[in-house]
Formats: C-alpha cells, sequence, structure tokens
C-alpha cells in the first residue's frame, strides 16, 4: 500500500507527473518522428528521475535503498550482461528491447535531483478530482515499460550513385541535414529516414563534399539497414511492415531521401 505517513497526494507532485508525461511523449512519439541525440537520452534523464520516485511511494523510510539500487539497476539494465532477460522475455512472447550504449549512464546525474525533490516532503498539493490515483499509477506502470518496445532490424547493403548538388556551403548543408553533427574530416554521415506508415527507418549512408563556389555535392553512397518497431509491448512486430522494407529497391530509397532530405535543402 502507499505510505500515507508522508504529506499526502505526493503522486500528484506537478515535477512527477510532467516527468511522467515527457517520458510517454518521446517514446510513443518524438523518438519515432524526431530521432536525434535529445530524444535518445531524454527519456532516460526523465525516466531517471520519475521511477524511483513513484516506487518510493510505496515503501516506507526505504527512500536512499531504492535510489541506490534503480542507479545500479539501470547501469546493469543498459550493459550487455542484461541480454539474458531480454531473452528470456521473447522467448514467452513478451518483447523487450534496449539497446546498449554506456554513454546512457550520464543520465544518472538526475538521480541526485530526484532524490531531493522527493526528500522535501512537499505539502499542499491539491489532489486532482478528476483523475484518480489508480489511473495515475497504471499510467506510470506502463510509461516504465513503453520505453523497451520491441524491434526488428536487418541489412540491406546496396549501393546507390545518385548524387546532386546544391547552391549553399557543406556547412549550411549540414545544419539544415543533421541537428547535431561534427563537421571533421570524415565526408561520410549517416541519414535516418523515416517510414511512420510502415513503423520504420532506413539509415543510410551519404558523402557530402564542398564545391567551388559555396556550392556542395550530396551522394547517396549505399543503404544500410532497417529498423522496424512494434505497434506496442504485447502486440508484436508487423510482418508486412517488415516485408514492405525488405522489397524496397534501390530507386525507392532514392526517392524517400530526395523526398526527406534533398527536396527541404532546395525549397
Amino acid at each position: 500500500m502507499m505510505n500515507y505517513s508522508e504529506p499526502k497526494n505526493l503522486i500528484y507532485s506537478r515535477l512527477f507527473l510532467i516527468t511522467v508525461v515527457l517520458l510517454l511523449l518521446n517514446d510513443l512519439y518524438l523518438k519515432y518522428y524526431f530521432h536525434n541525440y535529445i530524444t535518445g537520452k531524454l527519456s532516460d534523464f526523465v525516466g531517471l528521475f520519475a521511477f524511483p520516485f513513484f516506487v518510493s511511494l510505496f515503501f516506507k523510510n526505504k527512500n536512499k535503498l531504492i535510489y541506490i539500487m534503480t542507479g545500479i539497476l539501470f547501469v546493469f539494465w543498459k550493459s550487455t550482461y542484461s541480454q539474458f532477460i531480454i531473452d528470456s522475455f521473447n522467448e514467452f512472447g513478451i518483447g523487450i528491447n534496449r539497446v546498449v550504449d554506456y554513454s546512457d549512464v550520464i543520465a544518472l546525474v538526475i538521480l541526485p535531483f530526484s532524490y531531493h525533490y522527493r526528500k522535501q516532503r512537499i505539502t499542499g498539493i491539491e489532489k486532482l478530482s478528476f483523475i484518480p490515483q489508480s489511473i495515475i499509477i497504471g499510467v506510470c506502470c506502463f510509461a516504465f515499460i513503453a520505453t523497451s518496445l520491441p524491434s526488428k532490424s536487418g541489412e540491406i547493403n546496396l549501393k546507390s550513385d545518385y548524387e546532386a548538388q546544391v547552391e549553399m556551403p557543406k556547412d549550411t548543408v549540414l545544419k539544415k541535414m543533421f541537428r547535431y553533427y561534427q563537421n571533421s574530416n570524415d565526408p561520410y554521415y549517416e541519414v535516418v529516414i523515416e517510414l511512420p506508415e510502415n513503423k520504420s527507418r532506413i539509415f543510410l549512408s551519404t558523402r557530402i563534399s564542398e564545391l567551388e563556389n559555396n556550392k556542395t555535392k550530396i551522394e547517396l553512397d549505399s543503404i544500410l539497414y532497417f529498423e522496424t518497431e512494434s505497434s506496442g509491448l504485447f502486440f508484436g512486430i508487423k510482418k508486412k511492415n517488415v516485408d514492405y522494407v525488405k522489397k524496397l529497391k534501390v530507386e525507392d530509397f532514392k526517392q524517400l531521401f530526395v523526398e526527406q532530405e534533398i527536396s527541404k535543402l532546395k525549397k
């Protein structure tokens, strides 16, 4: 049961509810339609703020332990050592997924802030009469597992000879094509093409070179691989979405690249 010796209505704390909403918004929409560094890390930050706060509401005088265990379990989950758990769930038909990325541990810096917020023993929190606690608890539980929706990836490895020229400097092209990039001597850049209707994204390799007179040449070098996501935790990955991507030809990828990248540069 929830710990009622604490100030009442902690589950209605505004900052807590905001982080839960951000977690859902990012996992169900922003990550998919704006696939970048920020959306990739946002769920880790807001999730680590909200999760231990939520769990601590159900256990008396266990706040510090809950926050410490949250940090330890997060590092474990982000490592290769947790793969056997994912495989076990998948064998029982429960699809979960995560990307091994040790840079995600930077999100641990949010834990002390969440802990301090939890220990403030906030008073005067008004209960939202139109939202029962049971609804908030259910939404929170869903939010904490929605970030691990199953996905399927596969290699494509097709070469392309498409190229285009735009009348703008290379640096401007990079800023328009990539929200975040490293301007280095390496002319190759990875581009992500979205297929929202098929819950898929395509990863392409491009070569971007600066020409004379402030012009830039963009070459679609190769189509690398695809990633198709599930429509929900228990709904699985639709075979028709995977088959659709696998049937695409080089010309199809070229058209998608032109529609989503080249056209916006030429506007």
